[in-house]
């Protein structure tokens, strides 16, 4: 898998620095499922933050949630997997060239408020 290909995948599906170490926590604890309060404490984060992590990452087909509230990794697709393993690589061996491809990402809430302040003609 080229480095591009997983830069791109992360900058599409992962949308913060906290979202990335809530997957890959949960991908290293594969086998275990977590409720919201042990990922607050595990991350040393606030609850909205892992809140909306988790959001995304289920939205992406990465994290899934139980009936019982439990969350745990659980790609959709061996492909997923695959992606999430070379960027667990990648930000290992270039955790800067990760950081920016995230942060380079579009955000969306960012350019509506932008736009509100965009001279018309």
């Amino acid at each position: 898998m080229k480095e591009n290909d997983v830069l791109a995948f992360l900058s599409a599906t992962v949308k913060s620095l906290w979202a990335l170490e809530l997957l890959l926590l949960m991908r290293r604890e594969r086998t275990r499922a977590w409720k919201m309060t042990a990922l607050v404490a595990e991350l040393r984060a606030s609850t909205v933050v892992v809140q909306d992590a988790l959001a995304g990452l289920i939205g992406a087909g990465l994290i899934a949630e139980d009936e019982t509230g439990f969350f745990c990794y659980r790609p959709v697709s061996e492909m997923l997997d695959s992606f999430v393993a070379e960027a667990q690589a990648l930000y290992a061996a270039k955790p800067l060239a990760v950081i920016n491809a995230i942060a380079a990402a579009p955000n969306e809430k960012l350019r509506i408020f932008s736009d509100a302040f965009r001279l018309k003609d």
